[in-house]
């Protein structure tokens, strides 16, 4: 790689500066080791660079002009004082975006309730392609061909990673390991398709039948989300210490709600017999789990297997609680209020005193309302 003689930058010289054939660096008359290095693609990148007992150490800082001249100044003397004074390996272990995703991991995402999700989603579509990259090396380009490449075949899946991976580099610039994250301004890999879809009859009698050719956990999981319209991932964090068969309730925890507020499911007479076939004597914390440790995951597979058996496609799993919204209220003819408390939907509106006898006040409604929907789901077409 050609090295080119000191010169003083200025912001209209950095501008100046043309790509060539091969990558060249040039550096800092006034700033000994500070250097800016141009690829042939004309992108221009700061860098620090220092020798150190016959060791030389190059780091890369940012990329021009996002980091702005005035910037990566600042920064490149801050890490050769880093260099100088022989503290600069601990920091330097984040510029690898492989040490920063699992710092994310650790510091930021542990305790996101939809932490398993995120990090299936990064491990799965974003490490394998970054993992080698300095955090300062990442363009844009980078992240684009990465959500191209999931959206040819799962468009819904690519603007998921594509949401996850940019919350990973705005944490990244909160965190001072970048200047500017390269993820933003990319767009949706295409708009998503409408999420409006209620299955029909005879789509739901095909796909709760098709979930007794499963086996456990999807089986049962599938079962008990159709018969109880809860959100899945609710479902699937379930606890043998919220069941109560003898009273025919599931008590969800807030810090298990997506609203973070408390809940109580009538057990149907087909879901308490789901929840009393599962039970066994280990004593597991989990209801659905194939570690005993973390709750079941691997959804996108097992809902390909019931759509093949089912023959019913184009569809989500979140239609199932949808279509026990619109028909319970439509055709069941049960009043939306009810059937809002049932989703453990919060009305903002709805307040102290009257919040507290709304929630008791509907209890029995609402035991009705899944007694009518599971002789519904159960009904011949």
């Amino acid at each position: 790689m050609p090295v080119r003689s000191s010169v003083r930058f200025t912001d209209a010289y950095i501008k100046s500066l043309k790509p060539t054939a091969s990558r060249y660096e040039l550096y800092d008359a006034n700033l000994a080791g500070f250097g800016i290095r141009v690829s042939p693609s004309g992108a221009k990148s700061w860098m620090a660079f220092s020798r150190n007992m016959e060791r030389k150490t190059r780091v890369t800082l940012g990329r021009y002009p996002q980091m702005p001249l005035g910037q990566a100044r600042q920064r490149a003397m801050n890490t050769l004082m880093e260099m100088a004074d022989g503290e600069f390996q601990r920091s330097n272990k984040l510029q690898l975006f492989e040490h920063a995703l699992d710092d994310w991991y650790k510091k930021d995402q542990a305790q996101n309730k939809s932490f398993l999700q995120v990090k299936n989603a990064m491990e799965l579509h974003v490490r394998p392609r970054l993992k080698d990259f300095k955090l300062a090396n990442i363009e844009k380009r980078d992240i684009i061909k990465i959500i191209d490449r999931i959206a040819m075949k799962a468009p819904t899946q690519a603007n998921r990673v594509l949401a996850f991976t940019k919350r990973f580099f705005n944490w990244c610039v909160s965190r001072d390991l970048l200047a500017i994250s390269p993820a933003n301004g990319i767009a949706k890999a295409k708009t998503e398709a409408s999420r409006d879809r209620v299955l029909s009859k005879d789509e739901l009698t095909a796909i709760y039948s098709a979930t007794f050719e499963m086996s456990y956990p999807f089986g049962p999981l599938l079962r008990i989300l159709a018969l109880t319209g809860q959100r899945l991932n609710e479902v699937a964090g379930c606890q043998w210490a919220e069941i109560n068969l003898e009273e025919a309730k599931w008590e969800l925890p807030r810090d298990r709600s997506k609203n973070k507020t408390s809940h109580v499911v009538h057990l149907s007479n087909p879901v308490s017999k789901e929840f009393a076939t599962l039970m066994n004597p280990t004593n597991q914390e989990l209801v659905f789990t194939t570690t005993g440790k973390t709750p079941v995951s691997g959804f996108s597979k097992a809902k390909k297997q019931l759509d093949k058996i089912s023959g019913v496609n184009d569809w989500r799993l979140h239609d199932l609680r949808r279509t026990f919204a619109t028909v319970a209220t439509e055709t069941l003819g049960y009043e939306p209020v009810v059937v809002d408390r049932v989703l453990n939907h919060v009305n903002g509106s709805v307040k102290g005193i009257a919040a507290v006898y709304q929630k008791g006040q509907y209890l029995e409604k609402r035991k009705i309302v899944l007694d009518a929907w599971a002789g519904y789901v159960q009904s011949p077409s």
